[in-house]
């Protein structure tokens, strides 16, 4: 199990709920371990995945799904047991049930069992009822669910006060517990595996698409995913693979990828130079941004504001080579979205949501997952950056990944 169990069931009675309903799959993970094929498979084609947890601690949270995820849902990583199917029940095969291993039997106890109901609505509102929460204020993941089944699920439930709050989720998720902080670091470390085998072909005459594929190729290999590659080869901003550009001598070479391993995400950087050490201009860009990055991490610790981590890195690089240093944040939240509440770490912005502070500037606390980092990105010469993976402790942070962050000189040795 890796939800925050206390945190939930408090922020339930803060903010008078019944109960919730997760519906994106960052959230059914979440609270369940279950990771849908059809919910991925069919995007927009309305398939629909819910798990119902309600306040009453009577009641027992359960997944709803298809009966085409049984099999998804019978697997050991699954830690939520009481689950339930809707639509169409599908009868299996089974000449001998004696020879049936204990991931079929499962599968097999969930597509036996009376669907909830035939279509995701009217079973999400059955199980509602069941639950003992159809007269109460519930919480509903909006983001995952279509505004005409929402409105569907509304008429099904006419005693219940229906809340969008999938911003309730995400408040949830900010304090992590120590399983999620190990499976962020074992996705960082995939990461930082990934790029540097990258690194290590990234010699003058090698194609930009061949690089790219050596990371995906070694994040596949691990069972990760892939969700984006910036690659700045002497080229300001982010930038994506140019896959017919071959790297050349003296190259400012910036990458900046993310992948996610067991659902949680990691995002890693390197800077360095192609096929020759790097130029005076080239070393005193990273070092000034190493420094203003170095300055946050430091400052990292609960109680500190995403601004102050701003201002002191904005500050740090200045004072260390680039006066006129501009930016707009120094990193962000991770988890199981790739930007978590409070996202980006810059200057104070309201917010205006019923579940969430009314600003992003809210200090850190123990639990929270960052990525402290910066660049510096001139059009027309290239871009450098530093990034920190990171945890919030009692007393401080601490590395979820050593922290190999330097000016390579590339192909890496």
């Amino acid at each position: 199990m890796l939800y925050n169990k206390e945190r939930l069931l408090a922020l339930m009675d803060k903010f008078d709920l019944a109960g919730v309903v997760a519906a994106t799959p960052e959230n059914i993970y979440y609270l369940s371990g279950h990771a849908s094929w059809s919910q991925n498979g069919y995007r927009y084609g309305g398939s629909q995945v819910y798990v119902v947890y309600p306040r009453d601690p009577k009641q027992s949270p359960a997944l709803l799904i298809p009966s085409g995820d049984v099999a998804y849902a019978g697997l050991d990583e699954v830690w939520l047991k009481d689950a339930y199917t809707y639509g169409r029940a599908r009868k299996h095969n089974v000449p001998d049930p004696n020879k049936l291993c204990k991931e079929e039997k499962r599968t097999l106890e969930l597509a036996e069992g009376e669907p909830k109901g035939p279509t995701p609505e009217k079973a999400l509102a059955q199980l509602i009822k069941d639950k003992g929460m159809g007269r109460g204020r519930i919480g509903l993941d909006h983001f995952g669910i279509p505004l005409t089944i929402y409105e569907k699920i509304a008429a099904n439930l006419p005693e219940a006060k229906l809340q969008p709050a999938s911003s309730f989720f995400r408040y949830v998720r900010m304090i992590k517990m120590p399983g999620e902080i190990q499976r962020l670091g074992e996705s960082a470390a995939l990461n930082e595996q990934a790029i540097n085998a990258m690194l290590r072909a990234a010699k003058p005459g090698v194609k930009e698409s061949e690089l790219a594929g050596i990371y995906k190729s070694e994040v596949a290999r691990a069972g990760g995913q892939v969700y984006w590659m910036h690659m700045n080869i002497s080229r300001g901003g982010n930038s994506p693979v140019i896959k017919d550009h071959v790297l050349q001598k003296g190259d400012i070479f910036r990458v900046d990828m993310g992948c996610s391993l067991n659902g949680y995400h990691a995002d890693v950087c390197k800077s360095g130079c192609v096929g020759a050490e790097p130029t005076d201009e080239h070393r005193k860009r990273y070092n000034a941004v190493q420094a203003g990055v170095l300055k946050s991490v430091e400052s990292l610790k609960p109680g500190v504001r995403p601004q102050e981590l701003f201002e002191t890195m904005v500050a740090g690089v200045r004072a260390n080579g680039i006066p006129d240093y501009a930016n707009f944040f120094v990193g962000h939240t991770i988890g199981l979205e790739a930007r978590e509440f409070p996202f980006l770490f810059g200057p104070a912005e309201e917010i205006d949501d019923p579940f969430l502070p009314n600003t992003s500037n809210v200090p850190m606390e123990a639990g929270m997952t960052v990525n402290l980092e910066a660049s510096s990105q001139v059009m027309g010469w290239g871009s450098v950056q530093v990034e920190y993976t990171l945890a919030v402790t009692a007393t401080g942070h601490e590395h979820l990944i050593e922290p190999a962050q330097k000016l390579f000189t590339l192909p890496l040795q």
